[in-house]
């Protein structure tokens, strides 16, 4: 028999409005021993509540739908610890959507099925948004955040994330300050994230009055894979140090590097990006501009939940071995 309050009710011989009554624990309107045998009817039968049903019934939705649009490095993995914890902690339910990998089409899809669920807001993990999803959330009325993403062009768009551009430009000082001059970008992509940090870049170099050389930035998509593939391009171009867009791509590039031969840091340094645990494992330990992944899933549950401003989450520079001092 499916296990509904109706199959229930029929079960104890009594009304579906006692049932209710005795599932929601308002056993001050029943005898005890009805409640009880209600109760234990219902285990036996495995009934579990439908919450979604009862939430849309009486207009309330308590879950947040959550949106990861980019799995090339894990980064997003700590954002949705972090999101996970404080909406259990606010009492919120947590769906997650897969959107694939930077398609837009994809995500324009899973979008609209997220709008379905009637969440209560949505949070999307992107490495790229486009002007016509965020046009579908404006017309839906839900509240929602892009998180680990932000576009300067558009500032009306909410968003918790660290700078990009204090970052491409916090990794690049460092290396200056430590004597390189020629320093590549690599592994960076087209996306508002990858300007934001080329833009970071260009800032130092400019500062410090070096030569900027378009040559010595290479795009990528952030992976492992990525850096070991660029390493080929960053062969022969004299370069001392370099700036990953990520630091599974600087993982890549250590890797490559030693491969060939070149000895990291003594004849090419390289910073990273993201703070993750693969910075730790690969040898030499890379240094690397850490980013708060799970502050960033935290905050941007209260942001969404209490409609607060865009905010950037600070980030910090972690000093290992990868970089040798000229």
């Amino acid at each position: 028999m499916k296990p509904t309050i109706k199959n229930i009710a029929k079960a104890a011989g009594v009304s579906t409005a006692t049932v209710s009554r005795a599932l929601a624990n308002k056993d001050q309107l029943l005898r005890p021993a009805t409640s009880a045998r209600i109760r234990k009817i219902a285990h036996e039968m495995g009934y579990h509540k439908n919450v979604a049903a009862s939430q849309l019934a009486s207009k309330i939705t308590k879950t947040i739908a959550v949106i990861i649009n980019y799995t090339q490095t894990n980064f997003w993995k700590e954002i949705v610890d972090g999101i996970l914890q404080q909406a259990h902690q606010l009492g919120y339910q947590v769906i997650i959507f897969s959107a694939g990998e930077n398609d837009p089409a994809r995500l324009t899809q899973t979008v609209n099925e997220a709008l379905e669920h009637q969440a209560s807001g949505i949070l999307l993990i992107s490495g790229k948004i486009e002007a016509n999803q965020v046009a579908i959330l404006s017309r839906a009325h839900t509240p929602y955040r892009l998180v680990s993403i932000y576009d300067r062009h558009h500032p009306e768009y909410r968003f918790i994330s660290s700078d990009n551009i204090a970052i491409g430009e916090l990794a690049t000082t460092y290396l200056i300050k430590q004597g390189h001059h020629k320093i590549g970008l690599v592994g960076i992509d087209h996306s508002s994230t990858g300007q934001q940090r080329l833009l970071g870049y260009q800032k130092a170099m400019t500062a410090a009055d070096l030569t900027i050389n378009p040559d010595w930035v290479h795009y990528g998509n952030y992976s492992y894979q990525s850096g070991q593939q660029l390493y080929q391009q960053v062969q022969g171009q004299s370069l001392t140090a370099i700036v990953a867009g990520s630091d599974m791509v600087a993982v890549g590039l250590i890797k490559a590097a030693q491969q060939a031969g070149t000895q990291v840091p003594e004849q090419l340094s390289v910073v990273g990006i993201d703070g993750a645990l693969a910075g730790e494992i690969v040898s030499p330990e890379l240094t690397t501009v850490k980013q708060d992944f799970f502050r960033m899933g935290t905050t941007s549950v209260d942001n969404l939940l209490n409609d607060q401003a865009a905010t950037f989450i600070p980030t910090r520079l972690v000093k290992r071995a990868s970089v040798a001092k000229l």
